[in-house]
This record gives C-alpha cells, sequence and structure tokens, in this order.
C-alpha cells in the first residue's frame, strides 16, 4: 500500500481539498458553533442512517440471488467491516475485503462477489446523481439557468452553481458508461468472452484458463441485468438507505440552526459523495469537505458555521460504522490484519 503511487496521490488530493475547504474559517467561530451545537437531533438521525446499512444489506442480497440465496442478515456482517475498512484505508481496501468475507463466509465464487459489489456501487452512484438532481433542480428557475453561458467571478454565485453543475454531468456520464458496460457484458456474452480469448492467448495455458473463469463468474454476478423487472425493483430499492442517509444532512443542520430544506439537504449528499470519486485519502477526508463546503458556499452559510456541519456529519458517516465494523471483527473471531491481507490479495487477483 505504502509503495502504491494511488496512495500517495489520493493522500495529497485530501490534503488539498482539506485546505481548500478549511481556508478562512475563524476557528473561534467553529467552537463556538460545535459548543453551542443543539447535538440532541443526532437522536434522530443516527438510527436513522445506521438501519440504512441494514437495507444496503438486503440490496445485496437482492443482487445475489441469480447466484444463491443468502440472507440480508449473513450479508450485513461483511458488509459493514468492508464499510471499515474503506473508511480507515486508502484505495478503496473495504470492497476487496467485503467480496473476500463474502465469498468465503457464503460460498459464492468471490469473483461473482466482486461483480456484486462493483454493482452495487454503480446502484449507488446513479442513485447519488438523482438526489444531487433534486437537489440542483432548487436553483434552477424555470426555463433553465445558463451556468455554462459566460465568464463569471471566482467565489460568486454563477461560479459556484457552474462548478457543482459540472460535477454533476461528470458524475451522471461517468456511471453511465460504466453501467452501459455492465450491460454490455450480459447482453454480448458471446462476444465479450471472445475478446478476452484474443486478450488472454498471449499469456501461459495456466493463466489465460484463469482469466476467461474470473471473467465468467464476474458476469455471472451480474445476473440480476437478465431480469429487467427484477433490477428496476432493486433500483427503487436503492433509494431507501441513501434516503434514510439523507435525513442524516438533514437533522444534522438544526443541530446548527440551519435551516435546510430537504432538497438542500439532498444537494449537499450528492456533492459530498460525488466528490469523493476522486482519488482521495481513508475515508474521503478533505474532498467531503471541499464538496460539501462549495454547496454551503452556495448556500450563504458563515463559513465556520458550515464546515463545523460538514464535518459532523462526515463523523456520524464515518464513526457508529467504524465501531460497528470493529464489533463484528471481534464477533466473527477475525483479526484486523486477516482481513487487510485477505482484501490485498484479493485485489491482486482481480
Amino acid at each position: 500500500m505504502w509503495r502504491d503511487r494511488k496512495f500517495w496521490i489520493g493522500l495529497l488530493a485530501s490534503l488539498v481539498a482539506l485546505g481548500w475547504a478549511i481556508r478562512g474559517v475563524d476557528l473561534g467561530l467553529l467552537w463556538g458553533a460545535l459548543a453551542t451545537g443543539q447535538w440532541w437531533w443526532l437522536g434522530l438521525s443516527l438510527p436513522l442512517y445506521l438501519v440504512g446499512y441494514w437495507s444496503r444489506a438486503a440490496r445485496v442480497s437482492q443482487l445475489l440471488e441469480p447466484v444463491k440465496k443468502v440472507p440480508t442478515s449473513r450479508v450485513l456482517p461483511p458488509l459493514v467491516i468492508g464499510f471499515l475498512f474503506n473508511n480507515v484505508l486508502p484505495l478503496r481496501l473495504g470492497e476487496f475485503v467485503f467480496a473476500y468475507l463474502l465469498g468465503t463466509r457464503e460460498k459464492v465464487p468471490r469473483t461473482a462477489a466482486f461483480a456484486v459489489v462493483v454493482f452495487s456501487r454503480i446502484l449507488d452512484g446513479i442513485t447519488i446523481v438523482a438526489f444531487f438532481l433534486i437537489g440542483l433542480f432548487a436553483f434552477m428557475p424555470v426555463g433553465g439557468l445558463d451556468v455554462l453561458g459566460g465568464p463569471s467571478a471566482p467565489g460568486s454565485h454563477q461560479d459556484l452553481l457552474g462548478k457543482i453543475y459540472l460535477a454533476g454531468i461528470a458524475g451522471a456520464v461517468l456511471f453511465g458508461l460504466v453501467s452501459a458496460a455492465c450491460v454490455v457484458l450480459i447482453a454480448r456474452r458471446d462476444l465479450a468472452l471472445r475478446l478476452v480469448d484474443a486478450l488472454l492467448r498471449y499469456f501461459p495455458e495456466r493463466f489465460s484458463a484463469a482469466g476467461r473463469q474470473a471473467v465468467e463468474k464476474f458476469i455471472g454476478g451480474l445476473g440480476i441485468l437478465r431480469d429487467p423487472g427484477k433490477l428496476f425493483g432493486v433500483f427503487l430499492f436503492n433509494f431507501v438507505p441513501w434516503g434514510l442517509e439523507l435525513f442524516t444532512y438533514y437533522f444534522g443542520a438544526r443541530v446548527f440552526g440551519l435551516d435546510m430544506t430537504i432538497r438542500q439537504s439532498a444537494l449537499v449528499m450528492g456533492m459530498t459523495n460525488l466528490a469523493m470519486i476522486l482519488p482521495s485519502g481513508p475515508g474521503g477526508v478533505g474532498l467531503f469537505e471541499g464538496g460539501g463546503m462549495t454547496v454551503m458556499a452556495l448556500l450563504g452559510v458563515q463559513k465556520a458555521t458550515a464546515f463545523a456541519y460538514i464535518v459532523m456529519v462526515h463523523a456520524i458517516i464515518l464513526l457508529p460504522i467504524n465501531v460497528w465494523g470493529a464489533w463484528f471483527l471481534w464477533r466473527e473471531g477475525i483479526s484486523f490484519s486477516d482481513a487487510l491481507h485477505a482484501g490485498g490479495a484479493e485485489k491482486e487477483k482481480k
């Protein structure tokens, strides 16, 4: 990990983004906002956020059905452990830990399990873009807004809205292309395998055979794409965990006396998550704050209060799931190092 260039690129991106997010923040006002916060609002947001992880596990269970029926209760521990590793380590190693643990515990081909993880993230991305657009449209008057129509002063309302608008376009294009690639793998399976065979023929036979088998299992993990009805049902269900997480942003704003609407909260949630698509350090620290502060500036919120709010939301997203994941590690008798090494080995196989 320490020798991986992507790790250092992600860490640098996090530090730069965090520096940008905190610039101009009055530390005295920041501590004042934290000290006077109405923290009882978290009693409403935190339970809803944690319930959202059960619904995420239910979604994975639905995606796994074409491969093997796995109850939601069996999916939940490796899912939460995977999020723990995503939050404390760079390079999203938690995805590989999740695929490894799920495949090992439930006797599911690990490549198929990884395909389900990949498609879960695609669904998350599409859903996030949808919430993002719901929030963004609140700032677009009837007839549209030409955010790209001409130069605007840096930091102005028009400039901020233009950056947010471009982030939404980039996210939509990215997840649209990846989704299309997955559909092509299913719809033109034979063609995809012929292309794989053509590429693998330059490798020794034992490697080419293993590579082809891995691709076949990966395609098998996307089996739900063959059933449009079930796929649409899973897509709609995916709004449940993200809808629950939205209330973390909505109720969290009340801690600091911010009267944010659901749509404004949706825009903050969308922007913070889209920002974390870029390479970053552990838990998306820096990029999350940078994306959130961009929207808070658009909303006209004072910087210290805005930063306190964004940091608090990020802490709610990271800390409880880390504690829950550590508890599952202890309950399952899995050491942190064993899970890390397993996830690293799984990454090397992909």
